[in-house]
């Protein structure tokens, strides 16, 4: 009996070794991906990352500035590059609740608008 229970803990024990095996191989492959692959965060109060500002409108580019109907006192919470190309802009501030606009660099335009919490 005595040897019985002795080859099962031994057999336990092995199994945790592999488990710890494997586990550290996966935390090191992980580490190692995204060293690789970084991905760009811009963090709330961070400054966004500089943009070429689009030409003046009758300053012969032909473009228009965008313009956005927000209230007085709002301001930029935080940009997110999104993959597509796209820019998630947190809005706070004015005289409405806190919002998300993703905005389009490349054509100039407003996609989508998305109010958070009331006030």
């Amino acid at each position: 009996m005595e040897k019985q229970g002795s080859r099962a803990l031994l057999a336990a024990v092995i199994g945790m070794g592999v488990l710890l095996f494997v586990g550290s191989l996966l935390l090191v492959g992980v580490l190692v991906h995204r060293v690789m692959h970084p991905r760009s965060v811009v963090a709330a109060g961070a400054p966004p990352a500089t943009l070429p500002a689009p030409p003046v409108a009758g300053s012969g580019h032909g473009a228009d500035v965008l313009m956005m109907d927000e209230a007085p006192g709002t301001h930029v919470t935080s940009v997110t590059a999104r993959p597509d190309g796209l820019l998630a802009v947190v809005l706070s501030g004015g005289d409405g609740a806190d919002r998300i606009v993703v905005w389009d660099p490349a054509g100039q335009h407003i996609v989508a608008r998305l109010v958070v919490g009331h006030h």
